[in-house]
């Protein structure tokens, strides 16, 4: 029997009943530190929510694509790029199950609450979606969360091990950057980690 947290039902009640706290309510402020210092290119945000980071993106000129497979987040999302007067491409979409044309397309998948959102089981799985949408040599750039939960409690959340992550993302990837950033929201503060990892 599937996990129900692999569903878009467990999401889409978590919206209706708001039980969406991982929603910020607007842009995550390290991505939008990061958008102004990295080079534009084509970037796909993944477990995109209501689209707050993906407009971010597209406020600073990259060629962006969504993905969520939540029609509320679908939705919020479209609205959000209208509201923001930019252009970007919302999709729903499991990142299980996304269309071929998909594949190596993009320069950069931005990460952020997707990884622990999914059942630990899936995270090699992961590991394969990610490398398949990028372009030789594109990066993921993931700000990894809770770092202070163990997997073994559960989740969603689930925990997040930093060791763990390399061992992960070591296999098929180079690590250039990790850093615990300075604009974290207060909840958040020492909780998370960014990683920028190229693709081998």
């Amino acid at each position: 029997m599937e996990d129900p947290v692999n569903t878009s039902e467990f999401w889409e009640a978590c919206y209706e009943t708001e039980m969406d706290n991982w929603d910020l309510g607007g842009p995550t402020p390290f991505f939008e530190r990061l958008a102004s210092e990295i080079p534009k290119g084509k970037i796909c945000v993944i477990g995109c929510g209501r689209g707050y980071d993906a407009v971010t993106f597209a406020k600073a000129g990259f060629d962006v694509t969504a993905v969520d497979f939540t029609e509320t987040a679908v939705l919020e999302a479209r609205e959000n790029a209208r509201n923001a007067a930019v252009s970007m491409k919302v999709l729903r979409e499991d990142i299980f199950d996304l269309p071929e044309e998909l594949h190596g397309k993009f320069d950069y998948v931005m990460e952020y609450t997707c990884f622990c959102a999914i059942s630990p089981d899936r995270r090699f799985e992961y590991d394969r979606v990610v490398w398949q949408l990028l372009k030789p040599e594109g990066e993921l750039l993931g700000l990894f969360f809770p770092l202070d939960k163990e997997v073994e409690e559960g989740g969603p959340p689930w925990g997040v091990d930093i060791m763990d992550l390399h061992k992960l993302f070591s296999l098929h990837w180079v690590l250039e950057e990790e850093e615990m950033p300075r604009e974290s929201i207060e909840p958040r503060a020492n909780r998370e980690i960014f990683m920028r990892w190229k693709k081998k």
